[in-house]
């Protein structure tokens, strides 16, 4: 394979209508694939954070959303939608250089970017911006107002994805928006961001309706603990989750939170081992592993539990690893190599407890942030309790349906689980029990199962959902204004 890495893209923060230049933070962004160092990370000063959350603030306090009626706000974001489209291939090539998956994933994620915008956009038109609940005689509204500025912090796995859906809803409803990038994958939401501004620019629309702030953790706490911010939204880990969720409740602000979770997977006696298998490989390598969603811990009935193993090992073993730019690979490396480096230490404490690798051996001769995709058996279940998010799965025996239910339910979990069974009936039976907010049946895919699909985040794996009122309705507050006709007087 001939390499041609994708054109840097500098980083750059947008606050109150101007690009500003950051500072290098004295950390380097890698390519994953080689290990070989891209650029510098880059970081806002704390005093241009501070100039950001005051025009968020001086926006909202102005009224300023009310100068943009809901058709201006659909237009803007419809003509959104059309540019990422037409900006597919720039937004999917800074992504797999920057989160290792590979361009083929890249790929299609950016192009539902703007199908996903849409989706927003269509939320935003049904909910409306009023509801007459009164009489012409005594007249009483229901507004749907901005509920204040909004401050969205997007991951590092899937980036874009998050931040276009997130980021498009808040703006539908009205609310100023400061959004802050992963500093380890921040190219792709900077292209994303600079589309967005220069749609916002061509209608004249105020110049704090967005902002982009660019930096890490410290910039994040700046953002999350402010006491002008209404709403927030945050994407990440549990640990880094429960640090932000602490600030965020200081300010009383409404918050929705999507963290980790260890999903697990319970393989009844009757299942098809090999179908079972082939679906947990590409459940767990899609994103390389790095998705809140994908398969982990893997309960399996007693009797099959050998074959299941053998078969996961043959299923890893023949995955073509490589560059995430090679249109041919299937597997590529991890986003950084912290990321990787802690993975690693995982699989190690597991084997220290008993814990046995079978996967594929061999790693790309590259020196970047590949692991060795696999699954871990001889563990007890009970120590299986972090998520791994790479490509690694844990396989543990259970007697029956009760022991694994029992475990399943288990408060590592809560996001996804899974069950494999060539009786639906009891598959589905077995699935409703599962404490979680998504159980798929006989499949690891990422699309939702069908059309209104709704999901709560359940356990310790976050806040919220995916749900209609997770979307444009979770910016919106409501007001009552009417004339008191005294049907209900006490």
């Amino acid at each position: 394979m001939t390499r041609t890495p994708p054109q840097i893209v500098v980083q750059r923060s947008y606050i109150d209508g101007s690009w500003i230049e950051l500072q290098d933070s004295g950390r380097p962004l890698c390519d994953p694939n080689t290990g070989e160092v891209r650029q510098p990370k880059l970081t806002t000063t704390p005093e241009d954070v501070e100039r950001a959350l005051a025009a968020a603030h001086r926006f909202d306090e102005a009224g300023l959303a009310r100068t943009i009626p809901l058709s201006d706000r659909v237009e803007f974001l419809e003509a959104f939608a059309d540019e990422l489209d037409k900006h597919q291939e720039a937004i999917a090539l800074q992504d797999a250089i920057t989160t290792g998956a590979t361009i083929g994933t890249t790929r299609l994620v950016a192009a539902s970017l703007g199908a996903r915008v849409r989706s927003m956009v269509s939320d935003a038109k049904e909910l409306g911006e009023s509801v007459d609940l009164g009489s012409a005689e005594f007249p009483v509204k229901l507004l749907r107002e901005p509920i204040g500025p909004a401050v969205i912090i997007a991951p590092w796995n899937v980036p874009a994805f998050t931040a276009s859906g997130k980021v498009a809803a808040a703006l539908l409803a009205g609310c100023p928006v400061i959004l802050k990038p992963s500093e380890n994958t921040p190219t792709g939401v900077q292209v994303l961001s600079e589309i967005l501004v220069s749609v916002m620019e061509a209608r004249d629309l105020p110049p704090a309706y967005f902002q982009l702030v660019q930096g890490g953790s410290a910039i994040g706490s700046l953002l999350t603990g402010d006491r002008r911010v209404s709403a927030l939204v945050f994407t990440g880990g549990v640990e880094t989750g429960r640090a932000v969720a602490q600030q965020a409740a200081s300010a009383l602000m409404v918050t929705q939170m999507e963290l980790g979770s260890n999903n697990t997977v319970i393989v009844r006696e009757d299942a098809d081992v090999r179908h079972t298998a082939a679906s947990l490989v590409q459940g767990t390598t899609r994103v390389n592993g790095q998705w809140c969603e994908a398969p982990g811990k893997v309960l399996v009935h007693e009797s099959l539990h050998d074959e299941l193993a053998e078969a996961l090992r043959e299923e890893f073993a023949a995955l073509r690893m490589g560059d995430s730019l090679d249109e041919h690979t299937q597997l590529g490396p991890l986003a950084f190599e912290r990321h990787r480096d802690s993975l690693r230490a995982e699989v190690a404490r597991l084997e220290s407890l008993g814990g046995r690798f079978m996967g594929k051996q061999e790693l790309p001769e590259f020196d970047g942030w590949f692991v060795a995709p696999g699954v871990i058996v001889g563990v007890a279940p009970e120590d299986a309790t972090t998520e791994l998010f790479g490509p690694l799965l844990t396989l543990h025996p259970v007697s029956d349906d009760e022991e694994a239910l029992r475990l399943a339910n288990a408060p590592e979990g809560g996001l996804d689980a899974y069950v494999f069974s060539t009786d639906i009936e009891a598959a589905m039976s077995l699935g409703s029990r599962i404490r979680a907010g998504e159980i798929r049946i006989n499949g690891t895919f990422m699309s939702d199962l069908a059309s209104g699909s709704q999901q709560t985040f359940w356990g310790s794996s976050g806040i919220g959902g995916h749900a209609p009122q997770y979307g444009v309705r979770f910016f919106l507050g409501d007001r009552v204004v009417g004339v008191d006709a005294g049907n209900f007087a006490l």
